[in-house]
This record gives structure tokens, sequence and C-alpha cells, in this order.
């Protein structure tokens, strides 16, 4: 028998309904920040991989949220004491969570490296690691600090572990470890939500808007409230049961449920008072032009006296397919060729008689091959000019000649093969090609 339900089904339906729920969650978040609010022209390298992982985080804190407040709302209003076994489930879907967040972490961001999931990179230029992401190292290393206390309260819900430790241990662990990781996150969660997607000079990056900002405030302080106030009323009424309460007496135990919940809300209103009052948008010296609308695929060739620039795109914004090949009188000298799927860089360079040499870099971002320069510019171009012969005005004078051959349709996946002789070899990223 689990917590009083004696139908094996019926603890079956609860967990399937916390599955769906949760599943519900997760895409709920993932497409609020991969579309609502967020304008592709001002940030086109916004892709699919930082709104997977926050909504793994956001739909687990949700979980968490309920977790952590039925107890205290269940007392305030004992009616919803009927809830109170679905804290198990709660508790268990939250771990689930937790751990699809974590993995998406470890695998999409860090890219399966321990030294990048703390903020370092390798550059093989000084033969170590060098600290470039001080603020994800300060994230993942909460994250390594909540991770074995809910693995523990995962091991200690079931009704064998309450026997094993005892009832008011096993209360104590829970309701321990719970606060615990609940005050880690809310410190999480404020710093990567407001201090670490703040612009700052001297290059004004601005971000995509977090609307859950203020709801994850608004959840954090609720909980502190309603804990408080039922500290206050089980206080007052186990005094009330031995003598009457004078009106100095619960005057006291408002105080102390007052400071119970002043760090929550000097933490919100911190936040709240310097939001109002942070840039919002980059200052007139810093201001660039407004960023032009672009195609997500196309084809064209960039003529530059005797060679020809060929350039492939396929899904810009979202997951980038792009090749490159450069040819000096009709005949082929370079290739570039990335797949955003594998997060790989692949170069090849004429060595002799029609021969290439092919290197690959891995864990390699858009950015870090300067896609975001492609979209405003050869992108641009396709939606601007369409499919045909143009002549590009350039800013320093003069003009392109470009020859454009799709402007908004797939390239065929072909086009991003590599061959199968080719045999890279590891090599080091050059910036920006």
């Amino acid at each position: 028998m689990l917590l009083g339900i004696r139908s094996k089904k019926t603890i079956f339906l609860r967990h399937l309904f916390m599955a769906v729920l949760s599943a519900l969650l997760v895409y709920l978040f993932y497409i609020s920040y991969f579309d609502w609010g967020v304008e592709r022209a001002l940030w086109p390298d916004w892709g699919v991989d930082h709104p997977y992982w926050r909504s793994w985080a956001h739909a687990g804190f949700v979980l968490l949220f309920f977790t952590l407040i039925l107890g205290p709302a269940a007392k305030l209003y004992h009616p919803l004491a009927r809830f109170l076994p679905w804290r198990r489930e709660l508790g268990i879907w939250f771990a689930v969570l937790a751990t699809g967040h974590a993995y998406a972490i470890w695998d999409r961001w860090a890219q399966q490296d321990w030294g990048r999931l703390f903020g370092f990179e390798y550059m093989q230029e000084v033969g170590s690691y060098v600290m470039v992401r001080p603020e994800v190292g300060i994230m993942n290393m909460m994250g390594i600090m909540v991770a074995p206390m809910i693995i523990l309260l995962v091991l200690t819900s079931s009704d064998k572990a309450v026997s094993f430790l005892g009832i008011s241990s096993w209360k104590w662990l829970h309701s321990s470890l719970t606060h615990v990781i609940f005050y880690i996150l809310m410190l999480r969660g404020i710093l990567y939500f407001f201090f670490f997607f703040q612009a700052s000079p001297p290059d004004w990056r601005f971000y995509p808007p977090i609307w859950f900002l203020y709801v994850f405030l608004g959840m954090g302080f609720t909980a502190v409230l309603l804990q408080a106030a039922a500290f206050a009323k089980t206080v007052i009424q186990q005094r009330s049961y031995s003598q009457k309460n004078s009106w100095f007496q619960v005057a006291g135990v408002i105080a102390l449920s007052v400071l119970f919940v002043t760090p929550m809300a000097l933490a919100t209103g911190v936040v709240a008072y310097f939001d109002s009052r942070v840039i919002k948008e980059a200052p007139a010296l810093a201001k660039q032009a407004p960023v032009q609308k672009y195609s997500q695929n196309f084809h064209m060739i960039i003529r530059e006296a005797d060679k020809d620039i060929f350039l492939w795109i396929n899904n810009i914004d979202t997951a980038p397919m792009f090749r490159q090949t450069v040819k000096v009188a009709g005949a082929p000298i370079s290739h570039q060729i990335y797949r955003f799927s594998e997060r790989t860089l692949y170069e090849a360079k004429l060595i002799a008689d029609g021969k290439f040499a092919w290197t690959k870099v891995e864990n390699v971002s858009p950015e870090d091959i300067g896609l975001t320069q492609v979209a405003a510019g050869p992108g641009a171009w396709a939606t601007q000019f369409g499919a045909g012969e143009h002549q590009i005005p350039l800013t320093q004078g003069g003009a392109l000649k470009v020859s454009i051959l799709n402007a908004g349709e797939l390239n065929s996946d072909e086009v991003f093969a590599i061959p199968e002789d080719a045999n890279p070899v590891p090599a080091v990223l050059r910036q920006n090609p």
C-alpha cells in the first residue's frame, strides 16, 4: 500500500497523468521561448538549443513549486489535504525533468566536454584550459550541487524508505532537502534570468525577452509566503490549546513570519527595481542599422574577377547546414561544410592534381563560423533581390556581381555531404571563415 492507495492502477494513472502534464509543460515552454516575442531578424543566432534546455528546467520548477505549496496550502485550507498524496508523483516527475535538463546541458551546451560544462575552453595555442564563460561555470556548479540531493529524494520516495528511516527522519530528510533545492534553484534562476542576460558595453548585445522572470519570482515569493502563513497559523493554534494568545504574542509570531519571507521579498524587490531601470535598447552611439529580413535557404554564386564563391544554406535560424566552395578559373580550390546536427565544420584545401586534404573541427556553433554575418549579407540579398543575375551595391562603393540561383527553397542534402574518401583529420577552428 502506497500512501493509503491500495490500487496499483491508481498509482499508474497518476504517473501517466504526470507524464502527460510534464510533456505538455516542456512543449509549451519550448514554443514560448522559440517563437513568442522572438524576432528572428533581431536574433538570427537564436537556435533551438537554448529554448530546449530552458523548457526542461522551467517545466521542472513548476512541478517543484506545486510540491512545495501543497503542504502549507493544506494547513491554511483543509480541503486541499486530499491532494497531499500527489506530492510524491510531483517530486518524482520534477526529478525526471531535472534529469532531462541536465542531459540537455551536457549534450547540447557542453557537448559532452567537462571543461566546457564549467565555462572553460581548451586552447591549443597555450596548451591549457582557459576560463571563457564564468557565469556558465557558476550555473552548472549549482546544478552539480543540487543533483545528488534530487537523487537522494527519489531513492527515498517509497513506503519502504519511510519504514526503514522512520517517519520523523524521513520527513526531516525530505523537508530539509526540498527547501535547500528550492533556494539554490531560486538563486540560480535569478542569476540566469536577470544578471546573465543584461546588455553591457562595449558590444551592447541584447537577448530575447525572458517572460518567465516575474512568473518565476512570483512563484518563489508565493511558496515562501504560504510557508510563513502556515507556520504562523500552526504556532498560534498550538499555543491556543494550552493558553490564550495575547495580542503581543500574536504580533511576535507574525513578526517571525515576516522575517521568514524577507529574504525572498528583498530578492524580488531588488530585481524588480533594477529591471525597471536597466537599458532596454542600445544607446544611440551604439545602434547599428536595422537588421533586414533574410532567406532561411538559398544558393548563390558571388563572382570576383577570376574567383567564384558558391554558397549553399539550409535552415539558417534553426538547424543550419552551410557550404562554401571557392573556384578559380572554374576549378574548385577549397570547400567548407558545416552541419549543425554534428556541430562540426569540415574544410578541404587543394593539395595537388585535384586532390583535397580534409580537416574537421568539432564542437562548433553557428556563431563561431560567422553565420550571423552570412544571414545579414547574402541571406538578406536573397530576400531583397530574388533569383537572377544582380549587381549588388557595396557600402564602400562599387558593386558585387551575384548570381542567386535559389532564394527560399531547401537545397538537396547531398550538397552538404562529405566525400566518402575524405578521411578528415582534427584541426583548429579559424573564427568566421
